[in-house]
């Protein structure tokens, strides 16, 4: 097995400058399960191939979730602070236990429903405020909208606490970048975590004396009521959804869009409907893997690949490796705008698939919907600049002229 000192894996830099599917890509084939170690004696397993990456997924009893989903969540095999509190940290049967009220409050066919309608009405007011000619950073003008309406929804927030709680959730997953946090990031990641903790505590608080509450928030605050939920249970899975959801979907559009421009003549096939949306947002998910791994660890013995990881070892599972897997993508590395039978693994598998995952599928179906029908167009004027992290795939600039949509072929 390939053991790589010193891994690029570990650095954000890398990421953000360099080419990490090629690398990647150069693993999947030639060292499909991998060890990469760190100076400080941190090591992880890395499965790229698809099968691999989704037999982990899938194996729930040997691979848990319990001690940290990130590299340097914990230098050491020991559970996170949050272990069985928060669904991305549960195991079974704490795991099924908090899913239930989450999935039952947050993410049923109405919630769903109303966000679809409040993003889809963010969209429009943004792209509607827009003229040929403007100049606009995508990332922050446009992008946010989509997790912002549906945050509006499952916390009950108006717009604008809901752009507040974004550019908290944004520090958290970005604290490694200065254009989020400065000069000091664990300061920042300490400071954004315990102001979205301290925005969730006083709503669940607001609910609780109001008795009432149709959205998420409202409805753990009604088993914190009842003694049916800890407070800290429901401030910690608060905080899972508004993280989890957050930053995915704000980086995948700013992605969509520097994709479209890249593959304009794909493109303008949604445009004259010859595509449907809903394929073009299946493709648009496995090109851009905006979460690019997850981490688990291994509680026994865990064969993969050929190989067995012993018990007590890290591993982690590269969607953006698996969803360019030519085992299962004919043309993986070329972004085909009608794929059919699309397996991405974006959101993961298994029962830790993204419980966020219809939504989010649902806010970026909406933008491509949108942005096909609009009578303008982004034209990127300016190299993006790309975010400085390992774990999530994405933007922090993306320069865009508007254009009419007719100058470039719509």
């Amino acid at each position: 097995m390939l053991v790589v000192e010193n891994s690029p894996l570990y650095s954000a830099d890398f990421f953000a400058v360099d080419d990490p599917w090629s690398y990647l890509s150069d693993l999947r084939e030639n060292h499909p399960v991998s060890i990469h170690r760190r100076s400080d004696g941190y090591e992880f397993h890395a499965l790229t191939r698809y099968a691999d990456v989704y037999d982990a997924y899938v194996d729930h009893t040997r691979l848990s979730s319990a001690y940290g989903t990130m590299i340097d969540g914990s230098y050491r095999p020991e559970k996170d602070s949050a272990s069985g509190r928060m669904l991305i940290v549960a195991d079974r049967p704490e795991h099924t236990a908090l899913r239930r009220p989450i999935k039952h409050s947050g993410f049923n066919r109405n919630m769903l429903d109303r966000a679809g309608r409040t993003v889809r009405r963010n969209l429009r007011a943004v792209l509607g405020e827009l003229s040929v000619g403007d100049r606009i950073d995508f990332d922050k003008v446009v992008a946010p909208e989509l997790p912002k309406g549906v945050l509006e929804v499952l916390f009950g927030i108006a717009p604008s606490d809901a752009r507040t709680l974004l550019e908290a959730t944004r520090t958290m997953i970005g604290y490694r970048d200065e254009a989020y946090t400065g000069a000091s990031p664990l300061e920042s990641l300490v400071d954004a975590q315990m102001d979205v903790l301290d925005f969730i505590d006083d709503l669940i608080g607001q609910r609780i004396e109001a008795g009432s509450g149709d959205d998420m928030i409202g409805f753990l605050a009604g088993l914190v009521s009842s003694g049916d939920m800890p407070r800290d249970v429901a401030l910690l899975n608060g905080l899972n959804v508004a993280v989890g959801g957050n930053e995915t979907t704000p980086h995948t559009a700013s992605l969509t869009v520097d994709t479209i421009h890249r593959e304009r003549a794909q493109w303008l096939k949604v445009v004259a409907g010859d595509v449907p949306a809903e394929t073009a947002t299946q493709e648009f998910l496995r090109w851009t893997s905006t979460n690019s791994y997850v981490q688990r660890l291994t509680v026994a013995d865990f064969p993969v690949g050929g190989e067995v990881i012993p018990a007590g070892s890290f591993v982690t599972l590269w969607n953006m490796a698996a969803n360019r897997d030519p085992a299962v993508f004919d043309h993986p590395d070329s972004f085909v705008i009608d794929r059919q039978d699309n397996r991405q693994l974006a959101f993961g598998a298994g029962i830790h698939r993204c419980i966020g995952a219809p939504v989010a599928t649902l806010e970026i179906q909406t933008f491509v919907e949108e942005l096909a029908a609009w009578d303008k167009a982004f034209v990127v004027v300016e190299e993006p600049q790309r975010l400085r992290s390992n774990f999530m795939l994405g933007l922090t600039r993306l320069p865009v002229e508007v254009v009419d949509a007719k100058d470039v072929g719509a």
